[in-house]
């Protein structure tokens, strides 16, 4: 028995994109037929605005951290295992 989810991911897919040819193509002959059409109001209408301020900007000095300074031995600490020979021919 075959899956029918295909053929229903199809059809879907089909009407999403006659839906929106239609609404690309939508038109009336008269400004009269536009104020009662469902579909011209929607998309006609104000959408509100949201108001947004603005954040008000504190700015604060910042210095680069001072580091601790390591002393050399501590800096050249190296493994034995990572210290070989050079290859030999």
């Amino acid at each position: 028995m075959r899956s029918i989810s295909p053929k229903v991911a199809v059809v879907c897919l089909l009407l999403t994109v006659w839906s929106a040819a239609a609404l690309a193509a939508h038109h009336h002959s008269s400004a009269t037929e536009s104020t009662r059409c469902s579909v011209c109001v929607t998309s006609h209408s104000a959408a509100p605005k949201a108001v947004v301020p603005l954040p008000q900007a504190t700015f604060v000095d910042a210095s680069a951290p001072v580091l601790d300074t390591i002393s050399s031995p501590q800096a050249l600490i190296c493994s034995a295992l990572r210290v070989r020979p050079p290859p030999s021919f």
